[in-house]
């Protein structure tokens, strides 16, 4: 007797004590989904590969120095007093947040400008404050001497002199005039200009932790509400941008997005399965197995894995969208034998035996694609790959597992199937036999002139194949007017840079200003680099105060008793402004204002090892090619010691990237070596015959003309590759395979019919089984994130295209040779 009718016969017999197994199972399986995506953590760093270097030097500085994460707050609509007064009170606010939750707030400058006006002299070099000395002293002498006695020429010019020192310097006292960091920014409208001050909320937990973010968000919102800023004008307006502004939209909007998605999917792939088999039966027959099984992979994955990052969120759908495959050709086939007539028991005998091969292999074949991403450190391909794989799996199993022993349950209470009822056959089915059957030539031809312009499209994809744009990854409400994105941009425009620095951590404050050195050294050499500021204790606290000080005291005297008349006002007014006080002492970091020294100080109260370097403000930080160039130009820089930890969202980017470059070719090649091997050895093994071997060939040529066409569509419609979508590539091997093994399985076991009939048989199925794949696909792009949207897209190509191959250019291929050889017996 075949295993599969003693398998049938066990589950007959055992029907209600396996189904009661099943439920157990499913509603354990449901609890660890609960759980699971109750952790949804869209963070770009939950993807990089644990033991990586970003993810490593994240986590170092991030114990060390807690993140510089911000909440930026934008006043504006209101006049610059208006907008300071509130500023002011808000922070007072702010300021008494709970412990641990706000490092602190940042939006005046004054304190610092007020610390470094009497002091700016120390940051010149001992040869500069020569220099500055001399030339004084000499336009003194000039002035003084009658014109009779001046020597001939111009003055000495102590105007150039200190503009030329003073160098970077400059901002350092006239960046922020009212002490505010207030300024002019783009308007909503062409044109318009608006006045803006931005505050930033540093948070003082960690950035990966969303509650605490969730936690800084409200307290911000409550504060700001609390203070009803129309009372202090009517036209005042406030924003939110940074970091736990776009965190909370990116990770809402995914949540939302999920919720319709499932929903999307569910009543999609239900009404599809009922109007497929005709009978609504079909529905809880076909998905409760499934969703036993799915709650199971899920409650797995939450064992296993314990979280949801922005690549795996939407797997559920995808899951649900694949995984239905294996019920739909089993239940159709069984629904097949009971119109004809046959008995329950007999016909799920037959239906588990002459599909639990082709099933098999196609479940496998898309666990391979997907276990082939378990070969990537990347965590968004391998994660992606562990819950799908273990999805596949699950699916066939629960599929053959609960499917006899729930329906043969039900057919004793009531039958499945009306008396007499034909078998489904769809429009489309019969459409694509007729084409089969009576144009195979024609069919052929097309097939060979669209496989030529794939080809040329496949080309032009593979010249430039990754996306490098990073904001076409983003939710597009992020990037809307007055969102976040907006904002973050208009806060960029007010401090003249980008925001976010990379930082480098060195053992001590020695070590610190070593980094820093290097870092100022090669900045200064590099011509078009992609650094900019660097912020240390090395820029905050000059080396060599106290030599110093016998040259300030020389300049000073110099510049007493009006001897600076011979400038302009305002230029003697700035000059007197810097001259040090006759009792200036050397200062360390520890003598620095609370508004510099917290920017350098780690967690547990060390002060000066942080090193924060900022990119370029010619920069591009959302151009990956950009960021890769960042990473790689600092990467280079020879630090005083190996391994100095350096972590930014612009590494995490860049590494990202480079993982993809790395694991997604890996991947895809492994996938496609799994579905070639799995594919002949099931029909090499599965059922020996002189035409096994010329079978698996016809699958896999059937598949390669489908990845062929999929490639074509790909570059046809300018798709790039990301972090997201390259996973389309591997898992089309493993799920197109699965239409052409469904039809080449069905010719196997009735090899007298002609393939069209096989077409018109199986083909329904088989497109039911693409339609609900394609449903799973398609409610990504009702998502907005771009990145899903584009894997969404990318994956329904490969579908429609594997399809069109298996159901189209296959069987007409073969239909020809099958008038070929009757003509030639003729």
């Amino acid at each position: 007797m075949p295993l599969a009718t003693r398998w049938v016969r066990f589950a007959d017999r055992r029907r209600r004590a396996l189904l009661v197994l099943g439920a157990a199972l499913a509603a354990l399986g449901l609890v660890g989904t609960v759980r699971l995506y109750g952790d949804l953590r869209p963070d770009l760093s939950e993807l990089l590969p644990a033991r990586s270097r970003s993810a490593l030097d994240l986590a170092t500085v991030t114990r060390r120095v807690g993140g510089y994460a911000e909440a930026s707050v934008i006043l504006y609509g209101a006049d610059a007093g208006t907008l300071e007064l509130f500023a002011d009170d808000l922070a007072e606010r702010l300021e008494k947040a709970p412990r641990g939750l706000v490092r602190w707030v940042e939006y005046r400058a004054d304190a610092a400008t007020d610390f470094y006006r009497r002091r700016v002299l120390l940051f010149l070099s001992e040869a500069e404050l020569r220099e500055l000395r001399d030339a004084l002293a000499a336009r003194v002498a000039w002035e003084a001497a009658s014109p009779a006695r001046r020597p001939a020429g111009p003055p000495p010019d102590v105007e150039g002199l200190v503009a030329r020192l003073s160098g970077e310097r400059k901002d350092l006292l006239g960046r922020w005039p009212d002490g505010y960091y207030l300024g002019q920014v783009a308007g909503r409208r062409p044109g318009e200009k608006i006045t803006a001050l931005a505050m930033l909320v540093r948070l003082g937990g960690d950035p990966g932790d969303y509650a605490q973010v969730q936690a800084l968000d409200r307290f911000i919102k409550g504060a700001v509400a609390g203070l009803d800023p129309k009372k202090y004008s009517p036209t005042l307006e406030v924003a939110q941008g940074g970091f736990v502004a776009s965190n909370i939209l990116e990770h809402d909007a995914l949540a939302e997005d999920l919720v319709w998605a499932t929903l999307l999917v569910i009543l999609a792939v239900a009404a599809a399965i009922a109007v497929y088999n005709r009978t609504w039966k079909a529905m809880p027959a076909v998905g409760l197995p499934l969703l036993a099984g799915t709650f199971v992979t899920f409650g797995l994955a939450w064992l296993l894995v314990g979280h949801l990052n922005s690549n795996t969120a939407f797997l559920g759908s995808i899951v649900v969208g694949n995984g239905i495959n294996v019920g739909l050709i089993f239940f159709a086939r069984y629904l097949e034998e009971r119109r004809h007539g046959r008995a329950p028991l007999e016909a799920m005998e037959t239906a588990v035996g002459q599909t639990w091969l082709a099933t098999l292999t196609a479940a496998l074949a898309a666990g391979v694609s997907y276990a082939s991403l378990l070969s990537t450190d990347f965590r968004g391909f391998n994660q992606f790959g562990l819950i799908g794989g273990i999805g596949m799996a699950l699916a066939w199993l629960f599929a053959y597992a609960l499917t006899p022993p729930l329906v043969l349950e039900w057919e004793r209470h009531g039958s499945l199937v009306k008396a007499g009822q034909r078998p489904a056959h769809p429009v489309f089915t019969l459409f694509v036999a007729w084409v089969v059957e009576r144009a195979p030539r024609v069919t052929v031809a097309l097939s060979a002139v669209v496989s030529v312009a794939a080809v040329g499209f496949v080309v032009h994809f593979a010249r430039d194949p990754l996306e490098y744009d990073f904001t076409k990854l983003r939710d597009l409400s992020a990037l809307a007017e007055g969102a976040p994105g907006w904002w973050d941009e208009r806060v960029d425009a007010i401090f003249g840079a980008h925001l976010t620095p990379t930082v480098l951590l060195g053992r001590d404050e020695a070590d610190a200003r070593e980094i820093a050195r290097r870092l100022e050294a090669h900045r200064r050499a590099t011509p078009g680099t992609t650094l900019g500021a660097v912020l240390s204790v090395a820029a905050m606290v000059p080396e060599g105060q106290r030599a110093k000080l016998p040259l300030l005291r020389q300049i000073r005297a110099l510049a007493d008793d009006g001897e600076l008349r011979f400038l302009p006002p305002d230029q003697r007014m700035a000059v007197e402004a810097i001259l040090p006080p006759a009792d200036l002492a050397p200062f360390g970091a520890a003598q620095l204002p609370v508004e510099l020294r917290r920017q350098i100080t780690e967690v547990d109260g060390r002060v000066g090892t942080p090193v924060l370097v900022y990119p370029a403000a010619s920069m591009d930080v959302w151009n990956g090619r950009d960021v890769l160039r960042f990473a790689d130009e600092l990467r280079s820089i020879p630090m005083p010691r190996p391994g100095v930890p350096m972590a930014s969202s612009m590494l995490v980017f860049a590494d990202v990237l480079s993982a993809i470059q790395h694991d997604g070719p890996r991947a895809t090649w492994l996938s496609l070596a799994g579905v070639v091997t799995l594919v002949l050895l099931a029909f090499g093994l599965g059922r020996r015959r002189p035409r096994s071997l010329a079978d698996a060939g016809w699958v896999l040529a059937s598949l390669g003309v489908g990845v062929l066409w999929f490639g074509g569509l790909a570059g046809a419609a300018h798709l790039r590759l990301n972090m997201l979508n390259f996973i389309a590539l591997p898992i089309t091997f493993g799920i197109g395979v699965d239409y052409a093994v469904n039809v080449i399985q069905r010719r196997r076991l009735d090899p007298g019919r002609s393939i069209a009939d096989c077409v018109r048989t199986t083909g329904g199925a088989v497109a039911l089984c693409s339609l609900t794949t394609m449903i799973g696909y398609s409610s990504l792009l009702v998502a907005r994130n771009q990145a899903l949207i584009s894997f969404g897209l990318l994956a329904d190509l490969g579908e429609v295209a594997c399809l069109a191959a298996a159901l189209f250019a296959l069987p007409a291929w073969l239909r020809w040779r099958e008038l070929r050889l009757e003509a030639r017996g003729r």
